[in-house]
């Protein structure tokens, strides 16, 4: 089951933070991951453990690239030790990687329920609110993410979409400028063109086309 909304970064923040203090209040064993954050970040007083690709080697950090099989394997291992947490926190990682879909994969089998964070379609789509240099969102993010039939879309980010977005003047609308995915026990989610950007250039371009008309 996925639930999907649209906020502000800082409240997306406020929220998830407000709801594991809610849940340690209410069940002293309630526990928390935290996939991709930093050992100093915003989870950090409250998350049993965080996992980075920067983090030290602690007992409440682990150093993993969640990009690699072993380092899943290594984090599986670590839940049939200590067990299954009950909330999982992936905040501002998935768009950065090369591989997110095995942090779709895995997540669900070390945490009940869990939580990502990411640029919406339209911040990454607008001009000149976010680095002002005048390139499109984020200049160092590799996908897009979005919903269709309640499910998460994966949108790989082309460099088409540059132009595409020009045409379609797209506006960034800080009110939406995260979208947020609230995951229980599955992560439902589908890859844009099924994963084949094909068979010609002008198909992908009309699906680009279409898909930023969509939400715009």
């Amino acid at each position: 089951m996925l639930k999907i909304s649209y906020d502000t970064r800082e409240n997306n923040c406020r929220t998830i933070k407000g709801y594991c203090l809610e849940q340690k209040f209410l069940n002293k064993k309630f526990r928390v991951i935290d996939v991709g954050g930093d050992k100093f970040g915003w989870t950090s007083r409250f998350a049993e453990m965080i996992v980075d690709f920067n983090s030290p080697i602690s007992s409440k950090t682990m150093c993993l690239d969640i990009c690699e099989e072993d380092s899943w394997q290594q984090l599986i291992a670590h839940v049939n030790t200590v067990g299954m947490y009950d909330y999982a926190i992936c905040t501002h990682t998935l768009e950065d990687v090369y591989n997110p879909f095995l942090a779709l994969k895995y997540l669900p089998k070390i945490a009940h329920r869990g939580v990502f964070t990411m640029p919406s379609i339209t911040t990454e789509l607008s001009r000149g609110e976010i680095e002002n240099e005048g390139w499109i969102g984020y200049i160092h993010h590799r996908w897009i993410f979005d919903s269709i039939d309640g499910k998460m879309l994966i949108i790989p980010k082309l460099t088409v979409l540059e132009a595409i977005s020009n045409e379609a003047d797209v506006k960034y609308n800080k009110l939406q400028a995260e979208i947020k995915f609230d995951w229980d026990k599955e992560i439902p989610y589908e890859i844009f063109m099924n994963n084949f950007l094909g068979p010609d250039t002008g198909t992908v371009i009309e699906a680009l086309r279409q898909l930023i008309k969509d939400r715009i």
